[in-house]
């Protein structure tokens, strides 16, 4: 393990959904989001119009609470920035309307 810090602080780029069809309420997957200082999500979809997003996190393993609504807007990405230092266990999404869906997560 300690050989793999000579190789750097770790980051990551992925996410649950690339273009996915997306049911109206339903949570993607979990993601895990620990273990990064700095934190940001990319999201879009498809539609013509402003699509609600909702951000949850797990701070405990198991529990789920509303981490913030973001307002996306047609054709265009929206970008969020967690606050520096931000820890949660894991970060799922949904969305307030049937659309297709991309959410990309960047962890520094």
């Amino acid at each position: 393990v300690d050989d793999l810090w000579k190789l750097g602080k770790p980051t990551g780029v992925g996410g649950p959904w690339k273009d996915t069809e997306v049911v109206k309420g339903k949570a993607s997957d979990p993601y895990l989001m620990t273990g990064f200082d700095r934190k940001r999500v990319s999201l879009s979809h498809n539609l013509d119009q402003t699509v609600h997003m909702t951000l949850e996190v797990a701070i405990t393993p198991e529990t789920w609470q509303v981490y913030k609504v973001l307002d996306v807007p047609a054709g265009e990405e929206l970008e969020h920035i967690f606050p520096t230092g931000y820890q949660a266990y894991w970060v799922r999404i949904s969305s307030e309307s049937n659309c297709k869906a991309t959410a990309t997560f960047y962890y520094e």
